[in-house]
């Protein structure tokens, strides 16, 4: 391939910036004075760089400056290890790997990914939550697949069985095909069905909203039929910037996620960031169990300015236009929630000292995924407006198995009974108290379940967008 004069000079242009003498310098600095991993390093030296070269008023230095960051960005992902495979997807296909980077299909459009196959992941990791959400066929933790699938093979995932087909004969696929148009037929009844609120015979209302962490998700919400937004996982909005999300960043992305869904309730999530959600814009060190290390509020306090504190005054700035709840995660004792309500309270007094008016707090709740707080909710009610239980997080903590380990996560799928006693035993003590609770995570969408949860009161449950149509379906048909 032969290159005129002018891509030459790009490519001329992107060899000289990458071997910056400057930039390498405080990269390496960085790196052994400050213990900073190399990607962040690199992150905040062209940082700098950047920020000095949009300070002249000269356009082709204004345009040298995108070109940093956009190699910035590139040579990130590689010091990270990340490999954007699903990118190159041309054509329909499914894709077999070891493991897929969760951050890379929350932003992918499913139109040429037709199924998942892993040899590591399980039921209720980031990975399969994700997948769900996008309805996209999964089948993780299947040891060797990548020895097993060859590329170029004809492969059925029947997600249902939890098996998939190899290389089938005319009369299986006939089979499948069959089956596939009867539920795309059940699937349309479905969506039909989901336009309207989810009640049983009995005339018992249930809110179902859905889990959201991008715009394509919430489109897709309105679609299903979702009564709302029941967790906006505001961090994989985030996942993949390369510049840590300022007040006016927050600000105007959620005003576009909320506005897909008018009308509607919305319950948003602050930043659950930790080592199993790294950004290249955050110094997160590796720990040995990120799910119980330095994350969600206890990162966010270490990086109150950068982290919590624009957030929290968008949350607040966007409950003056939308009916917001804010969720806190990973709420572990009274004083971790009574620390961020001071910090909320705080912002309040701030953003009313300078002109923007916020009269009333929009309702304050927890993420309940910590035991301790499912086992006393008495000395969270004073303090808490509601409750959203996070099954996942809060049942690999039951039973002490990593959801993301392929080689303990099989505990988690026998949780659901005791997740279920202590849902129970809560709802016992809280809705006395008028406070609301909803179930988040792999158990609020369990058919198993649904109706023991609307028996013990829940009136409010939130899935993925996909799962919608089918579950208010079920309800409907409830006594």
């Amino acid at each position: 391939m032969s290159l005129n004069n002018e891509e030459l000079e790009i490519y001329e242009a992107y060899s000289s910036i990458l071997n910056d003498p400057e930039l390498i310098d405080k990269t390496i600095t960085s790196i052994k004075n400050e213990k900073f991993s190399a990607a962040y390093s690199y992150y905040q030296a062209t940082q700098k760089f950047t920020s000095s070269l949009e300070k002249i008023e000269d356009n082709y230095l204004k345009q040298r400056a995108e070109d940093v960051k956009i190699l910035s960005k590139l040579v990130i992902e590689i010091l990270q290890g990340k490999k954007n495979t699903l990118s190159k997807l041309d054509k329909p296909c499914i894709l077999i790997a070891d493991k897929i980077d969760p951050n890379y299909l929350a932003e992918f459009n499913p139109i040429n990914l037709l199924g998942i196959i892993t040899s590591k992941g399980g039921i209720t990791d980031h990975t399969s939550i994700i997948a769900k959400a996008l309805g996209i066929p999964y089948l993780l933790g299947v040891k060797s697949s990548t020895e097993i699938f060859k590329t170029g093979d004809i492969v059925i995932i029947d997600s249902k069985n939890e098996c998939a087909h190899i290389n089938p004969e005319e009369k299986k696929i006939q089979q499948f095909q069959n089956e596939i148009i009867k539920q795309e037929f059940e699937k349309q009844k479905q969506l039909l069905n989901s336009q309207t609120i989810a009640i049983t015979k009995s005339g018992k209302k249930v809110e179902i909203l859905a889990n959201v962490g991008s715009l394509n998700e919430a489109r897709q919400a309105l679609k299903s039929g979702a009564d709302g937004i029941g967790l906006l996982r505001t961090e994989l909005c985030f996942l993949e910037s390369q510049t840590i999300p300022d007040e006016k960043t927050h600000l105007d992305l959620y005003n576009q996620i909320l506005e897909q869904l008018p009308k509607k309730r919305y319950t948003l999530r602050l930043l659950d960031f930790g080592s199993d959600k790294k950004t290249s814009y955050l110094p997160i060190t590796s720990e040995e169990n990120p799910a119980m290390g330095h994350r969600a509020l206890r990162l966010g306090f270490s990086h109150y300015n950068r982290l919590l504190k624009p957030q929290i005054r968008a949350f607040l700035r966007l409950s003056k236009k939308f009916d917001i709840k804010i969720l806190c995660p990973m709420i572990a004792t009274p004083e971790d929630l009574i620390q961020i309500l001071d910090a909320i309270v705080k912002e309040q007094e701030e953003l009313n000292l300078h002109g923007e008016v916020i009269q009333k707090l929009p309702p304050i709740g927890i993420m309940v995924e910590v035991p301790n707080v499912a086992l006393n909710p008495k000395d969270f009610i004073s303090k808490a407006d509601f409750f959203s239980f996070g099954t996942n997080d809060l049942a690999q903590f039951l039973m002490a198995a990593d959801r993301t380990n392929e080689k303990v996560s099989h505990y988690i799928e026998v949780a659901n009974q005791s997740l279920f006693k202590l849902i129970k035993n809560f709802t016992k003590e809280v809705l006395p108290h008028k406070k609301e609770i909803s179930i988040c995570g792999e158990l609020a969408s369990n058919s198993a379940y649904l109706k023991k949860f609307i028996d013990l009161g829940i009136t409010s449950l939130s899935i993925p967008p996909s799962l919608i149509p089918k579950i208010k379906t079920e309800i409907k048909s409830m006594d």
